[in-house]
């Protein structure tokens, strides 16, 4: 579905720019390999969404896109260092080809990179941009850490993975000149969806769906910390109910929100396509556990 937009063609140009840009480079295969696997594009789609709500030209927020997008494949390269990951996207992870020490240099020249895309934007956006990014890694570090409870879980995910969701759907209100206020309940819905979003996944890897990727460490998630109190028609029941309360937190947001209501109703299409969808999957007669 991403892939009928023509933003979606924008990013995927863009981004193939950038493998150019790196070509000849001792990196560059690395990054080629990276950058040129098959995603959603999700984060960087936000953003232009975001944009676009606001009467922004999407090819004047595109660096801001790729700046998203360099940060959330880094983040992929050094989780799947951490989590000793040998597959992404159903190929052999960057760690698994490539091995420790270009993965992680590749990952920290995508870091570079996003850094002077972002840098036309301004101090504001720069300063979103970076705190996102600090709040991954700290989100990494609760990670690496012994979750033992929900609260620690929802610590760890606000800042690992919901974080950049709702800095793409702030900066893009942001670089479009939108008010203060419509800027929070743009950041609120990317936070929500991103919230959703991770429980549903960890939900399936619970479940054993195939997800395309896989690691030797498993960390500690909720549906994980549910199984372990209750049986397994309750844990789906508790993970699809909290799944549900963010979906619906995000609706709110972004219904109460301005911007154009063909941008606000191709956001609401993403949420339902990385939370709803993906939990009608988890609800199918499976075995649990």
């Amino acid at each position: 579905m991403f892939a009928n937009w023509e933003e979606h063609g924008l990013i995927e140009d863009g981004l193939g720019a950038l493998v150019q840009e790196s070509q000849g480079l001792h990196v560059g295969e690395v990054i080629e390999y990276v950058l040129m696997s098959p995603g959603k594009r999700v984060r960087p789609l936000i953003l232009l969404f975001s944009s676009e709500a606001f009467g922004c030209d999407p090819r004047y927020a595109l660096n801001a896109a790729l700046a998203v997008e360099l940060a959330h494949a880094a983040s992929l390269i050094h989780d799947d260092i951490l989590d000793c990951g040998v597959e992404r996207r159903g190929a052999p992870s960057a760690f698994r080809r490539f091995g420790m020490e270009a993965s992680l240099l590749a990952g920290d020249y995508l870091i570079s990179m996003s850094i002077g895309l972002i840098s036309s934007y301004g101090e504001p956006a720069i300063r979103l941009f970076s705190k996102a990014c600090m709040d991954m890694a700290e989100g990494e570090i609760i990670d690496l850490s012994r979750i033992a409870s929900p609260q620690e879980y929802y610590q760890c995910i606000t800042k690992k993975t919901a974080s950049l969701f709702a800095a793409s759907a702030r900066l893009g209100c942001m670089i479009a000149g939108a008010d203060r206020e419509d800027q929070i309940l743009y950041e609120r819905y990317g936070l929500e969806l991103g919230l959703a979003y991770q429980i549903v996944d960890d939900l399936e890897e619970l479940i054993g769906i195939d997800q395309g990727k896989r690691s030797t460490k498993k960390s500690m998630t909720l549906p994980r910390i549910y199984a372990l109190r209750s049986g397994p028609e309750e844990t789906l029941r508790m993970c699809v109910d909290a799944v549900r309360e963010h979906t619906g937190n995000a609706h709110t947001s972004l219904r109460s929100a301005g911007g154009d209501p063909e941008m606000k109703e191709r956001l609401l299409m993403i949420l339902d396509c990385m939370t709803e969808s993906m939990v009608k999957r988890c609800s199918l007669p499976s075995p649990l556990f």
